[in-house]
């Protein structure tokens, strides 16, 4: 099957190829695998791999072929991130400390992905710890996996803590992967490469088996080359499982707000202004009426410290062996020979270690509780006040080199992270022809449905996506 048209097909396509065409779990299982030798020496996206994973597949053709019935992902490679726990796969969260610690059991989202027949393929790469060590961590790097790359301008940032993930989908290393979200880590990467991250509803997929930061805000949600693909994965890890209406007409009649997102120098977007107005035009053209909105951004900085450290000691008080078994232990925690390491500190590690609120945890719940109301509250004023069905906003600027560390960053993943709602990040465009832009729709809170049917229209009217050109740098 030539590449190209291979890597065109959504989820549907393959189950249906193998049904019906002749193509086997085994041979699509083989292919990612061979993708990923050949790619990942250039992306860094994938830490580990599967080694089971094609007699696994064998198992679900012989399946196939004696009539059992299947699930609704039968013999669909996934890629995990590595903050996520499977069986027979150590869960390293990027860092030296946990190389060599196994979960004694999958994730909920892992097993549901399991029972659907999807083949577990590999854990991709992350920033270490989710990003939550020190700020100065790269983006997409970890100790254990090295230096994620954007496949379409490699020297290029893949942003978010799920750069793995997000890089992977854009690579077709496989055709569904799993990504994990804070506070922009699944939207951000993925509008960063130029592939569909969903972000659901907080509560909507467990968080059961995650290296944890926030009970409030972590969540886990699929990255995908499209959005019927994001539907098909999310209808088998969410809680409770709903239909979803994927159409192309859904937008007609719909009112959605314009919101530009959080910018550091608006001097330097101009690329991100152009790709937003070509997406509200479109929404026009597809029977939409927009009206631009503001939205307020909290500080979550305080609260989020003592949530890590509370939950981290929970979570690794679980792991048992020989790994750490507390926050004390991974900032006492120092072997790795990578200078790097060393040099990029531990900040967030050693606030959260000394977080004022573990003294005091009654003041801090207040305070969690009023900063999630003070958002909800402020999201559904905007949403009722303007009778709004959906919020469309950039979800990233230019990505900037690697090792640049001072650029015109842009965010919008603010609310819906901290007031718990659903969004989803689209293609939309690209700066310089091959740096990618994407849009960001935010939804009402546990109307997730409703919102992969309206980036799905967004989508199909659109068409913006391109395969990457891994090229070395920008051309001149």
């Amino acid at each position: 099957m030539e590449t190209a048209f291979f890597e065109r097909m959504t989820v549907g396509d393959l189950l249906l190829a193998m049904a019906h065409d002749g193509l086997t779990a085994e041979e699509l299982t083989v292919r990612c695998l061979n993708r990923i030798e050949r790619l990942n020496p250039l992306l860094h996206a994938v830490i580990s791999v599967n080694p089971y994973a094609p007699e696994e597949a064998r198992r679900v053709d012989r399946l196939r072929a004696s009539g059992f019935p299947l699930g609704p992902l039968a013999g669909i490679p996934v890629l995990v991130k590595d903050n996520i726990d499977a069986l027979g796969l150590p869960t390293t969260a990027g860092s030296e400390a946990l190389r060599h610690v196994l979960p004694h059991r999958d994730a909920e989202l892992v097993a549901r992905l399991r029972r659907s027949g999807a083949i577990i393929l590999g854990k991709t790469n992350l920033t270490e710890w989710a990003a939550y060590r020190s700020n100065d961590v790269p983006n997409g790097w970890s100790p254990v996996g090295g230096q994620t790359r954007n496949p379409y301008v490699l020297d290029r940032s893949p942003y978010g803590s799920s750069s793995g993930s997000a890089v992977a989908a854009a690579a077709g290393l496989a055709p569904v992967t799993i990504g994990t979200e804070t506070f922009g880590s699944i939207v951000s990467p993925s509008g960063m490469n130029s592939v569909v991250g969903f972000k659901p509803s907080m509560g909507r997929v467990s968080r059961d088996g995650i290296v944890p930061i926030s009970p409030f805000q972590d969540t886990a949600g699929p990255i995908t080359r499209n959005v019927a693909d994001a539907a098909a994965v999310f209808q088998v890890i969410a809680t409770p499982r709903r239909a979803i209406r994927l159409e192309t007409a859904l937008l007609a009649g719909t009112r959605i707000g314009v919101w530009r997102g959080v910018r550091n120098s608006s001097a330097k977007h101009s690329d991100v202004n152009r790709v937003l107005a070509e997406a509200t035009a479109m929404l026009h053209e597809l029977g939409a009426t927009t009206v631009e909105v503001d939205l307020t951004v909290p500080d979550t900085s305080e609260v989020l410290s003592y949530e890590f450290k509370v939950s981290i000691n929970d979570y690794l008080g679980t792991v048992g062996g020989d790994g750490p078994h507390d926050l004390g232990d991974l900032i006492a925690f120092r072997s790795h020979p990578d200078e790097r390491t060393s040099d990029l500190g531990l900040a967030k590690f050693e606030q959260a270690q000394d977080s004022d609120m573990a003294r005091r945890p009654s003041d801090y719940l207040e305070e969690r509780v009023q900063i999630t109301e003070e958002i909800r509250g402020s999201i559904g004023r905007v949403f009722g006040r303007h009778r709004l069905d959906a919020i469309m906003s950039p979800t990233n600027g230019r990505a900037p080199e690697v090792s640049e560390r001072d650029f015109a960053w842009l965010h919008s993943c603010s609310p819906a992270a901290v007031g718990g709602y659903p969004s989803i990040a689209v293609p939309a465009g690209y700066a310089d022809s091959q740096l990618p832009l994407g849009v960001s729709f935010t939804g009402r809170r546990n109307r997730d449905e409703e919102l992969l049917g309206l980036a799905y229209s967004f989508e199909q009217a659109t068409q913006a996506r391109k395969r990457p050109l891994y090229l070395p740098t920008l051309p001149a």
